[in-house]
């Protein structure tokens, strides 16, 4: 059994950087650019972070950007590509201000991403929401968390610390991580690397297996005890076994294992864009786009799956994570215009 498809999260298990070249990326960034460190509330991590600014002197809208699982830099950079950097340019030049950070313990960021819970990666959001709040050129009401995948599941949390305007998901899940997410991500995969319906049976039962395990096990040794018993049971090597014990026996995963995104989806009183690709493998828009439709309540919220777009929102026939790193695509025209237009819709800036 190939238990390596259990660690590919949302942002995917292939980050292999800066291998070729990338049109999207910015050759020339003509506008304010500040470099700045963020002090978390609770004083355990300084984010390293970048603030664009769009020209001119007048105040602006502006959007945390949150990057999906794993430790991320601020550019969210994976398969040779940089998504939150041509995310950011594009919309700088639309009118907004954006501010991105280095996720904590990455790059110049202190902390430690090891033992981070989704409440700290959340408060981490949060403080930079605040941040961009108190700038003299941002207008502090219009203001919004952008999420990728895990940072959908994170800004519904933050929201609750610093409230935002808006929150815009790309490929946030409404499904509980485990096991549902993960249980359809390894037979989406499986499938589209051609396996076989009993390998691809047997790596859906070591996510319930694991599931199981995050929600009943008291100590963090007999953790560490059952999800390496239930690894073994399913052909697992050592090696597999020791990269998985390091997403699943974590705080990370045992929160993951409990929370209930539907709930906090539901409380939101707030417009929500949420955006999926028709080819997406890690986060199903077929399993999770009715979920947040139903739980998405404000009048201006909109779901939309885009067709013929994969996790990271390229052009893709098949979605298959091999790629990744093949399409030169960043971002899809349409899914940077999507994002820019409904924005333009709820900020209603002359």
């Amino acid at each position: 059994m190939n238990i390596d498809l259990l660690l590919a999260t949302f942002a995917g298990y292939l980050a292999v950087f800066g291998l070729s070249d990338r049109p999207q990326d910015p050759k020339v960034r003509d506008y304010p650019i500040e470099t700045i460190q963020i002090r978390t509330a609770s004083g355990t991590a300084v984010l390293d972070a970048e603030l664009t600014l769009p020209k001119g002197r007048g105040r602006v809208p502006a959007v945390v950007l949150i990057t999906g699982s794993g430790p991320q830099d601020k550019n969210e950079e994976i398969a040779g590509h940089k998504p939150f950097l041509v995310l950011s340019d594009h919309l700088t030049k639309s009118g907004y201000a954006v501010l991105r950070y280095d996720d904590r313990g990455v790059g110049r960021s202190t902390g430690d991403f090891a033992t981070a819970t989704p409440q700290d990666l959340a408060s981490d959001a949060a403080a930079a929401l605040a941040y961009v709040k108190s700038h003299p050129r941002v207008l502090s009401e219009k203001t919004g968390y952008i999420g990728h995948s895990e940072g959908g599941y994170l800004a519904p949390i933050a929201q609750q610390i610093e409230p935002a305007a808006f929150h815009v998901y790309l490929a946030g899940p409404a499904l509980p991580l485990v096991p549902d997410v993960m249980r359809t991500q390894v037979q989406d995969i499986g499938r589209a690397e051609g396996l076989s319906d009993e390998v691809i049976a047997g790596q859906s039962r070591a996510v319930n297996e694991i599931s199981s395990a995050l929600l009943k096990s008291g100590t963090p040794a007999e953790l560490r005890e059952d999800i390496t018993k239930a690894l073994k049971n399913s052909g697992a090597s050592g090696s597999q076994i020791r990269q998985n014990l390091a997403v699943w026996a974590t705080p990370w995963a045992s929160a993951y294992a409990r929370h209930d995104p539907v709930a906090q989806l539901a409380g939101l009183t707030i417009p929500v864009l949420a955006l999926f690709g028709e080819h997406d493998l890690q986060v199903s828009a077929r399993e999770n786009s009715p979920v947040m439709r139903r739980a998405l309540t404000h009048p201006l919220s909109d779901v939309r799956t885009l067709p013929g777009l994969n996790h990271l929102f390229q052009p893709t026939r098949t979605g298959r994570i091999n790629e990744y790193i093949r399409i030169a695509t960043t971002i899809d025209p349409t899914a940077l215009q999507a994002i820019a237009t409904w924005l333009d819709m709820i900020v209603q800036v002359p």
